[in-house]
Parts: C-alpha cells; sequence; structure tokens
C-alpha cells in the first residue's frame, strides 16, 4: 500500500535524495516544481523500500490516477517491477486506471519492456526539456552563436554605465513583484488564449511562491536594473550535481537583446560549477518555442504520457 502524503518544505533533503540521484536531470522531478506549482499538480509523495512515488494529485479523475515514474536504482529491474505493480495496486484499489504523465524516453521505455501491451503511448512535445552545456551559455562561443554574441555586445554598448546586474538578494523581492506584476498585466493584455493565460497565471503563483521560500528551496538568480530601474530577473535552482535549472526568466519586453543578456549573465553568476543548464519545456507557447530553439539547445529531454489501455 502506497501511503501518500501532501508535499511539505521539511521533506525537501528526502525528496532531493532521490530526484538529484535519478530524476534525470528533469525540471519535472525537482522538488522545487512540485513545491511551487502545488495549486496545479497537487504533488504527493510516498517512500517505500528505496523507491520514491509521485502522485499528482490535482490531475486525477474519478477515472485514472496520475503519477510520476518511481525514482529509485534504474539498475534495479526488480525494484523498479515491484514499484510500477504498487502503483498498480495502488490505483486498480480505487477503481482506476494508470496514467504516467512527463515519462522521459528511459522511463517509458523501462515500463513498456516489464509491462508490454499494457500502456497506450503518446509524445508530450509541449513538455520536452531544453537542455545546454553551461559553458556553451556562458561563453556563447562558436559560429552558431555569433549573431547572439553581437546582440549582447550591442546591448552593454547601448547601456554602458546605465545598467547594474546583481544577485537575487532579500531587498530586490518587492520589485520583482512589482516588476512581475507589470509584466503579466502587459502580457495578458496582447494575448487572450485563455489556456496560455491560465499557464502564466500558474506560473506567476509559482514566482511568489519561490520569493517567499527563496532561500529555503536552494533558489539563486539574478537582477538587472537599467537607470535604477529593474528591467529583469532570472532564477533557478540545481535540479542534480551536474544540472541547473533555469526557472524563470522575464526581462522587460522594451528593450532590445535582453533576452540574450539574461540568460548569458545567469549563467555566469550561477551556473559555472555545472555543466548542463536545464531552460524548461515551452508548455506548446509558440513564440517560447521559437526563443527556446532558436538557442539551439545541446539535446532535448523528450517526455511521454503512458495510460494504462482499457480491459
Amino acid at each position: 500500500m502506497l501511503d501518500f502524503r501532501f508535499l511539505t518544505l521539511d521533506m525537501k533533503d528526502m525528496i532531493d535524495s532521490y530526484t538529484f540521484k535519478y530524476g534525470e536531470n528533469s525540471c519535472q522531478h525537482s522538488f522545487v516544481s512540485s513545491f511551487c506549482l502545488n495549486s496545479k499538480y497537487g504533488d504527493m509523495f510516498c517512500e517505500s523500500e528505496n523507491f520514491l512515488f509521485t502522485l499528482r494529485s490535482k490531475r486525477c479523475t474519478d477515472k485514472e490516477r496520475v503519477y510520476l515514474f518511481p525514482h529509485g536504482n534504474f539498475e534495479d529491474t526488480d525494484g523498479i517491477k515491484k514499484s510500477l505493480q504498487k502503483i498498480f495496486d495502488d490505483a486498480h484499489e480505487k477503481n482506476c486506471r494508470v496514467k504516467f504523465e512527463t515519462l522521459t524516453e528511459r522511463a517509458k521505455n523501462i515500463v513498456i519492456e516489464l509491462f508490454p501491451g499494457k500502456f497506450l503511448i503518446e509524445g508530450s512535445r509541449d513538455y520536452s526539456e531544453y537542455i545546454h552545456k553551461a559553458e556553451r551559455l556562458i561563453t556563447f562561443s562558436g559560429s552558431g552563436f555569433a549573431k547572439s554574441r553581437t546582440n549582447i555586445h550591442r546591448f552593454f554598448r547601448d547601456y554602458e554605465g546605465r545598467y547594474k546586474i546583481e544577485k537575487i538578494i532579500p531587498k530586490y523581492f518587492t520589485e520583482i513583484r512589482k516588476f512581475q506584476a507589470e509584466w503579466l498585466a502587459a502580457k495578458n493584455s496582447i494575448d487572450s488564449d485563455p489556456v496560455h493565460q491560465a499557464q502564466l497565471n500558474f506560473e506567476n503563483g509559482e514566482i511568489n511562491t519561490a520569493l517567499e521560500n527563496f532561500y529555503a528551496l536552494g533558489l539563486d538568480g539574478i537582477v538587472l536594473f537599467i537607470d535604477e530601474k529593474l528591467s529583469g530577473y532570472v532564477f533557478g535552482v540545481p535540479v542534480s550535481r551536474e544540472c541547473f535549472d533555469e526557472i524563470i526568466n522575464k526581462g522587460s519586453r522594451n528593450i532590445p537583446n535582453i533576452s540574450r543578456v539574461l540568460v548569458n549573465e545567469f549563467a555566469k553568476h550561477c551556473c559555472r560549477e555545472y555543466e548542463y543548464i536545464n531552460r524548461e519545456e515551452d508548455l506548446g507557447v509558440k513564440g517560447l518555442r521559437h526563443i527556446k530553439v532558436d538557442l539551439k539547445p545541446d539535446f532535448m529531454i523528450d517526455k511521454f504520457i503512458l495510460t494504462e489501455a482499457a480491459g
């Protein structure tokens, strides 16, 4: 029996001990993601026999129970099969089918190998994650980034003596919140798509929760001021010993080239000790996808949805 518990801040060390080792550098598997997006996913956790189980309670229906792939030793085939069976038992006990969301390709392959014919498989491109070598975003070296280097140099030339870049500290929280509220209002005024607006509202809640618990969550980031006014900010958190997750990146739409500058400065100030930077998914938003693809990720973490077949 899986005894799921609602997420609390004091569970961070326990959850990190699994996700840092077995989360495959996915932002979807981080404690911060679960904690800050609790209103969206309602993640609940259970630790059993050296595996960590995640139930997405707010994604469940009266017919489906929604889980993440259990975190534990990938080489322990018997342990994984036993853990997956526990998930079947948990769902079937409530007369529901099993649904796995945002499985990596490795996790997807394990499930279908251990339980052939049990699941319908669907690609989930909107939740694929963009992974970059940290060094590439620090230097933007190579011919493929010539335009980015030019844009960054142009920004620093145009705003010479007028900009300031600093690490995020508590005295900047109020200004970040004010900037975020203005950014959200402006975005909603030009994008009336209700799906996009719902995504932005969840993100806004994520940002406020992150700022309220910034240091307890292990977050780090930068702010960029122009003429003493906050014009952009970025923050994130490690998802493993080798990968840093860039969770939020916001810049003023009125300032040319600020996006590349924020990416570059965040990598320099916060990610030098890491091999990779995860710039997260695009959620199917056309403009956001263009921006993320244009930055030329080194590879993607592809995602899949597996739904237990009827009968």
